[in-house]
């Protein structure tokens, strides 16, 4: 078996702007890594890196079977202040599970059906665009 190498990298990426049942505006972004892991992450700033290092972190944690708070915790201060700073301090339940997450809360994650617009979201598959595949995009 591979080592993992924190955080996974992604192989591919998605980014979709959601409007959310309250009005606002969150980045969502799923990545895959090239074993089919995925993740996904969000942000209700503009700055869509954020988003894309949650959801990289995400799939570690899946990839490892390991806690996010614990891989985040090896992974030093730096990392772990990167992804708090990401989440405002809004009362949103996608941002209070994404503290707990963090926090090491048993069980902590993301009930991404909160939101019945996640629910309708249609992502790019990496083999549904052949075309793109080696172009660099």
């Amino acid at each position: 078996m591979r080592a993992v190498i924190l955080p996974l990298e992604a192989a591919h990426s998605h980014t979709i702007s959601l409007r959310l049942a309250d009005g606002r505006e969150v980045l969502v972004v799923r990545v895959v890594s090239r074993e089919g892991i995925v993740g996904y992450g969000f942000t209700f700033r503009e700055d869509v890196a954020a988003a894309r290092a949650m959801a990289c972190w995400v799939a570690s944690a899946r990839a490892t079977g390991r806690p996010l708070a614990q891989l985040l915790s090896e992974a030093g201060p730096s990392a772990r202040a990167a992804l708090e700073a990401a989440v405002d301090a809004g009362s949103h339940p996608w941002c209070a599970a994404w503290r707990a997450a963090l926090a090491g809360t048993p069980g902590a994650d993301i009930d991404w059906t909160r939101e019945p617009g996640f629910m309708k979201l249609r992502w790019i598959e990496p083999e549904a665009d052949p075309e793109r595949r080696g172009s660099g995009l």
